[in-house]
């Protein structure tokens, strides 16, 4: 159900004292879903930009997306996962939690990604963190279907850190 924020969280994470898992965007996405499998047998090579066939098209695509599967084998596990800062509650000039997103721009200046391709990020202190910052999170990693305004989450961390990012950190 969108929009009611249906936090799923392990109870005593399995993930205490553990080195955090390193994901990837990929991981996230059951290897059955096809994001595009709506649209296969499709002609929209023919639809026309500007048309109501293209904003039909687009209004199935977001439904679609916005109930993308997660793979709830994650939930619990100690994550830790790289991606772009998109700003939601603010305490002050900090942000208390925020939007993971694969790619810049994601739901500030392109459609938001399907809803398993957006994490939920909740921090335990704010934090100083700008708009499309680049940064690593790791955190507990739940399943939670949050319709934020900006983005369709389909998963949460609740963030033990947000540190900048840094390629050669992948393998920590």
């Amino acid at each position: 159900m969108l929009g009611a924020g249906n936090l799923s969280w392990a109870q005593g994470s399995r993930s205490s004292g553990t080195a955090p898992r390193t994901l990837t965007w990929e991981e996230l996405v059951p290897k059955d879903w096809d994001p595009m499998a709506l649209f296969r047998d499709r002609p929209t090579a023919l639809i026309r930009e500007g048309s109501a066939a293209e904003r039909e098209m687009m209004r199935e695509m977001r439904e679609a997306w916005d109930k993308a599967p997660t793979r709830d084998e994650l939930k619990g596990q100690r994550v830790r996962l790289p991606g772009y800062v998109v700003p939601l509650d603010m305490v002050g000039d900090k942000l208390q939690d925020f939007l993971l997103v694969p790619y810049f721009g994601a739901c500030i200046h392109s459609p938001p990604p399907p809803a398993n391709q957006i994490v939920h990020v909740t921090l335990k202190r704010p934090q100083g963190l700008r708009t499309m910052d680049v940064v690593w999170v790791t955190g507990v990693m739940g399943i939670e279907r949050q319709d934020t305004g900006m983005g369709v989450s389909g998963y949460a961390i609740q963030a033990d850190t947000v540190d900048p990012y840094k390629a050669n950190d992948s393998k920590r």
